[in-house]
């Protein structure tokens, strides 16, 4: 079984003009597969892997080169309630990244 999850992607330049670059992604996704990548720094890393979908809920490990806004669990595993976006960021490359994972179903 296959979930759908939407990806948006800020990227913000550090410096002077500070350009913003969105981008919005869809994946589809099955337990124990990867989608999204991360690169900058010399890290080069999936940002997502599917741990379980279960309904309205799934189980998403996220890249350890980021950090949720709010809480943060020490597995790197969130749970996605539909249509509930989470947010995370990504502040050791060139440029601070965030990105806001929306399960789909």
């Amino acid at each position: 079984m296959k979930a759908k999850f939407e990806v948006r992607t800020i990227k913000s330049s550090w410096k002077p003009p500070f350009k913003k670059d969105i981008t919005d992604e869809v994946f589809e996704a099955s337990e124990g597969e990867s989608f999204d990548k991360i690169q900058g720094n010399g890290n080069e890393d999936v940002v997502y892997t599917v741990i379980r979908i279960a309904g309205d809920k799934a189980i998403v490990k996220y890249s350890r080169f980021f950090t949720l806004k709010g809480p943060n669990p020490g597995d790197k595993q969130i749970v996605l309630e539909r249509d509930k976006p989470v947010e995370m960021t990504y502040m050791w490359g060139e440029d601070g990244v965030t990105k806001k994972i929306t399960y789909k179903g």
